[in-house]
């Protein structure tokens, strides 16, 4: 099986001596690629395969203008209409609050609008249980062996574990890109 190859950087909008993994992509794969590899082992034509997700995608876009959270394959992706908007608490240099924020002072100037999309645990756990990692250089050479144990953590050194979080460059845990989703999970899964 092939290894997604990961890299280790430094995060130093939060301080010194804090890094976090970063996958190395082995490139892009464009629509048609995916629909000709789709149609392997099928009498479907990728033509055909791309018609049909074409309509598809036009047909979620229309009902998530509409509100709506929409699944994207089954039990895979949903996308939903997201807002990017936030008040906090206006603060001097040292910390103190000069002006208190409320949500009567709420407006949604400045907010932004965002397609957002989560990946459903199940696809996510079943991505953790057969992925396999390797570390690699800033050059991409191998550096290192580390198995990921299937409860998503990675053993140290020592044999403890490391609490099963990824640091992302936002400084959050959890592997979450920045700004990531606030949409919640669809239900049942």
């Amino acid at each position: 099986m092939a290894k997604v190859k990961y890299t280790i950087k430094e995060n130093s909008k939060v301080g010194t001596h804090s890094f976090y993994a970063v996958p190395v992509l082995n490139g892009s794969l464009d629509f048609m690629e995916v629909c000709e590899e789709a149609c392997e082992n099928t009498s479907i034509e990728p033509s055909i395969m791309r018609a049909a997700v074409t309509e598809y995608m036009k047909a979620v876009k229309r009902n998530v203008l509409k509100g709506f959270r929409c699944a994207v394959g089954e039990q895979f992706l949903f996308v939903y209409p997201n807002i990017e908007a936030s008040l906090k608490d206006k603060k001097d240099a040292q910390g103190n609050i000069l002006e208190v924020a409320t949500a009567a002072k709420f407006t949604l100037a400045g907010a932004k609008s965002r397609l957002g999309a989560s990946v459903s645990p199940k696809y996510s756990a079943q991505f953790a249980a057969e992925v396999s990692w390797q570390r690699v250089d800033a050059s991409g050479a191998a550096i290192e062996e580390e198995d990921i144990t299937d409860n998503g953590t990675t053993p140290s050194p020592s044999g403890g574990d490391n609490g099963g979080t990824t640091p992302t460059p936002s400084g959050g845990g959890g592997g979450e890109t920045p700004g990531g989703d606030n949409g919640g999970e669809e239900g049942g899964m």
